[in-house]
């Protein structure tokens, strides 16, 4: 409820010119050393919610998010529990059609489980796990995601499901790559390589001769240029300063919905790698081939949070956008905690 109550009499004010702002000026030089260091694309939107300040990076650019959009997944989850629709203690039963790759605790779970959506939901957000969330969407329904979406005007891509997302990536190599089924998708996941994983669809799909890591890599690039389970940063940061200010959610909810950000164990490499011990960085990870995100709410003092949605792309390795990430948060540090609390 920290946020709520020191936001609560905070204005809505417009965004202050860069030259007037000293921390967006510390930020700007930075982050241009930082992003020309950077073999891929960095886009990034920063914003003070208690002033409006704001600056940004590419934060126009539509980028894919992969595990990012469970930030919107929970909030309709938690919309429904406070519509009455769905409880927390609401059990779903985990089966052999809810596998899929990414799955972290549900990897131990025995088929016929009975989870709450409590439980779920910080598999999903703590855990980042790609079974949880996809067993919350089907719960709530997708529509639902993207209609919540919607109402609190922010503009993404259309979200759909995590194993959607993985069909949609491997039919652009065949009709047949749109129906690999659950297992087929958490095998393919297994391999890490391109290559490894395209001689394992052609052998799951009996294609002959087997496709390469390069015709894989191009079905890859051929999906994210669809927009589908993205968006640019500057609609990502509108969202989470919805969840900073407890906007569509009661008191409960939002709570728990920035608890459960703080709490993540994901993306120890990325922002938070550059932020004191003392800072508090409640946020959600997203990482698949050539893209990794780290977005979410920053407080180097407690009730001045900070938006920050942070994504990258056309990377080599996982590790150069991470060290990026990482610098990201270090000159966040150095701008914020140089500067003086207006």
């Amino acid at each position: 409820m920290a946020l709520l109550l020191t936001l609560a009499g905070a204005a809505s004010a417009a965004p202050t010119e860069p030259e007037r702002t000293p921390w967006v000026s510390v930020l700007h030089e930075g982050v241009t050393a930082a992003a020309s260091d950077f073999p891929g694309q960095l886009a990034l939107y920063v914003r003070d919610v208690r002033t409006g300040a704001t600056y940004e990076h590419n934060a126009e650019v539509p980028m894919y998010l992969s595990s990012a959009i469970k930030v919107a997944v929970m909030l309709e989850v938690l919309r429904q529990v406070d519509a009455g629709t769905l409880t927390l203690q609401t059990r779903l039963v985990f089966g052999p059609e809810d596998v899929r790759d990414g799955m972290r605790p549900m990897a131990k779970v025995p088929r016929g489980t009975e989870l709450t959506v409590a439980t779920l939901l910080e598999y999903m957000m703590v855990h980042s796990d790609n079974a949880a969330a996809d067993m919350l969407i089907e719960q709530v329904g997708i529509d639902n995601v993207n209609a919540d979406l919607e109402r609190r005007d922010v503009r993404f891509g259309p979200l759909v499901t995590l194993l959607d997302d993985r069909q949609r990536i491997y039919g652009k190599l065949s009709p047949e790559g749109a129906e690999v089924t659950p297992p087929q998708v958490r095998e393919l996941g297994r391999r890490n390589s391109l290559a490894a994983r395209a001689r394992t669809l052609s052998e799951v799909l009996g294609h002959s001769p087997a496709w390469s890591g390069h015709e894989l890599e191009a079905a890859f690039r051929a999906f994210y240029a669809e927009g589908t389970n993205s968006a640019p940063m500057r609609e990502v940061g509108r969202l989470l300063e919805q969840v900073a200010r407890c906007e569509g959610l009661r008191p409960a909810s939002c709570e728990r919905a920035q608890t459960l950000m703080r709490n993540c164990d994901t993306g120890r490499s990325r922002i938070r790698a550059g932020l004191p011990d003392t800072a508090s960085w409640a946020h959600k990870t997203g990482t698949q081939h050539q893209r990794a995100c780290d977005v979410g709410i920053l407080e180097f003092q407690p009730g001045r949070p900070i938006i920050v949605a942070a994504c990258t792309r056309g990377f080599r390795r996982v590790a150069e956008a991470e060290q990026l990430l990482a610098r990201i948060g270090s000159t966040l540090t150095q701008a914020f905690e140089a500067t003086p609390v207006p």
